[in-house]
């Protein structure tokens, strides 16, 4: 039961307790907290060092894609360049090869129409040859 003035011994009692409060407070809980501070910085420093990797490797990220375009469109534009002068080459030769034949065949022309010309003067000769044999033959006499 409490009586009213406490005794002395409560005195003792609350004395001792803030001798012991100040002892663990010195000895134990300040450095409790001073290394759970220093954790929280570390873990602070930490996230914020890890944001910043990130960021860099965001960054590198995007670096990369954005070369990575560059040369697909250099290496499309440059396939698409050969592709081009193939094309060009292709048609010049063919149509190198459509002139040639056409020369060909122009002079295999010429060289038809001038043994044409001569079966026909070939051909004139000897049918008038025939034609006057015939005639001697059917008239029976010589026309010569």
């Amino acid at each position: 039961m409490l009586t009213f003035p406490p005794d002395f011994s409560f005195v003792i009692q609350i004395v001792s307790f803030l001798l012991l409060w100040a002892a663990l407070k010195r000895l134990a809980f300040d450095p409790m907290l001073e290394v759970l501070a220093q954790r929280e910085a570390r873990t602070q420093g930490n996230q914020a060092a890890a944001e910043q990797l990130r960021a860099g490797a965001a960054a590198a990220e995007e670096q990369y894609q954005a070369a990575l375009r560059e040369v697909r469109h250099a290496v499309l534009q440059d396939s698409e360049a050969a592709r081009k002068r193939a094309e060009e080459a292709h048609q010049r030769e063919l149509n190198a090869a459509r002139a040639e034949a056409e020369a060909e065949l122009g002079r295999l022309r010429q060289d038809i129409a001038g043994q044409v010309a001569q079966a026909q003067t070939t051909l004139a000769a000897e049918a008038r040859a025939i034609a006057a044999l015939m005639a001697e033959r059917v008239s029976g006499r010589s026309l010569a």
